[in-house]
C-alpha cells in the first residue's frame, strides 16, 4: 500500500533530481523558476509549482530536504497519504501565491525552493507534536521544544520580510506556515484543540504579518546605479548593463504602479505593448 513514507521518498527524489539537473542547466532553471512577470503577464502558471522543485545550490537543497524528511516522518503518525499530499501541495501553493502577492509590483522578482511546502509540513508537525525536541545541526548540544522553534521561525520571517535583502523567500515560508497550521486543524481537530493555545499563537502571528505590509512591499523594489560618478566612456560593459537594467526596471515599475492604481484599461495600446516587452 502506498503510504506517507513512500510519498515522502518520492518528493525527496523529485526535488533532488530536478534540482541537480538545473544546477548544470541554466535554461532549465530559468524556464521553471518562479518569476512574477512571467506568471502575471505571460500566464505561465506552472511556475508556481515547478519552482518548488528547484534550488539555488546544494546547501539550499540539503537543508530543505533534511527538514522535509525529519518533520515529514512525524506526519506518518497523524495523516494518511492523501492528507499528506494535500498538505504538501496546498502549502506550496499558498507560499508561492503569497510571494507573488507581496512582490506583485516587481515583475523581475524570482524565487525557487521547496520552502513553502516544507514550512507547511514543519508547522503541522509542530502543532501535532509541540514538545518534540529540535536539535541544531551545528550545535547538537542545544535542543529546544518544537513550538518555541516555530515562534522563533515566524519572528525571523517577519524580520527577513522587512529587511528584504537576503535573497530568501520569507513570504513563501510564511504562506506555507499558515497553510500547514490551518490544514493540521482541519485534518486533526481533536489534537489541535488539545494544543489550542499553540494554534492561536501560530495563526495570530502570520495573520498580523499578513495585514501589516512589510517594508519591502510598501517601498517596492530598490535599484542602485553602479559607478554613477564615473564618466560613461570609462564605464565597463557590466556597468552599462546594470544601468540599462535599472532604466528598464524603473519604467516597468512605473507601468505596474499605474495598472495597480487605475487598472489595465488605463494603459494606452503602446503602454500595454511596452509592458509585455519589459516583462519578458
Amino acid at each position: 500500500m502506498f503510504s506517507v513514507k513512500y510519498l515522502l521518498y518520492l518528493l525527496l527524489a523529485a526535488n533532488v533530481i530536478f534540482s541537480w539537473m538545473a544546477f548544470s542547466n541554466h535554461n532549465l532553471f530559468e524556464r521553471f523558476k518562479l518569476q512574477v512577470g512571467r506568471i502575471l503577464f505571460h500566464k505561465e502558471y506552472y511556475r508556481v509549482f515547478s519552482s518548488a522543485f528547484l534550488h539555488v545550490d546544494m546547501t539550499h537543497l540539503i537543508f530543505n530536504m533534511i527538514a522535509l524528511y525529519s518533520f515529514g516522518n512525524v506526519m506518518q503518525v497523524f495523516l494518511n497519504v492523501y492528507e499528506f499530499a494535500i498538505l504538501y501541495l496546498l502549502s506550496l501553493l499558498v507560499g508561492s501565491l503569497l510571494a507573488i502577492y507581496f512582490n506583485r509590483h516587481n515583475s523581475s522578482y524570482s524565487a525557487v525552493g521547496a520552502s513553502g511546502a516544507v514550512s507547511g509540513v514543519v508547522f503541522a508537525s509542530i502543532l501535532f507534536y509541540p514538545y518534540g525536541g529540535i536539535t541544531f545541526i551545528f550545535f547538537p548540544f542545544i535542543s529546544i521544544p518544537s513550538w518555541i522553534f516555530g515562534i522563533l521561525y515566524l519572528l525571523y520571517t517577519v524580520y527577513g520580510m522587512n529587511k528584504g535583502n537576503d535573497n530568501i523567500g520569507h513570504e513563501a515560508h510564511l504562506g506555507g506556515a499558515i497553510a500547514g497550521v490551518v490544514l493540521a486543524i482541519l485534518f486533526q481537530p481533536e489534537i489541535a484543540m488539545q494544543n489550542w493555545w499553540l494554534s492561536l499563537i501560530l495563526l495570530a502571528i502570520p495573520s498580523i504579518i499578513f495585514f501589516i505590509k512589510p517594508k519591502s512591499a510598501r517601498q517596492g523594489f530598490e535599484f542602485k546605479i553602479l559607478n554613477d560618478n564615473v564618466k560613461r566612456t570609462k564605464r565597463s560593459v557590466d556597468d552599462l548593463y546594470y544601468n540599462e537594467q535599472f532604466e528598464r526596471e524603473k519604467e516597468l515599475n512605473s507601468l505596474l504602479e499605474k495598472v495597480n492604481e487605475e487598472g489595465l484599461h488605463s494603459l494606452s495600446k503602446r503602454e500595454q505593448e511596452r509592458l509585455k516587452e519589459l516583462s519578458k
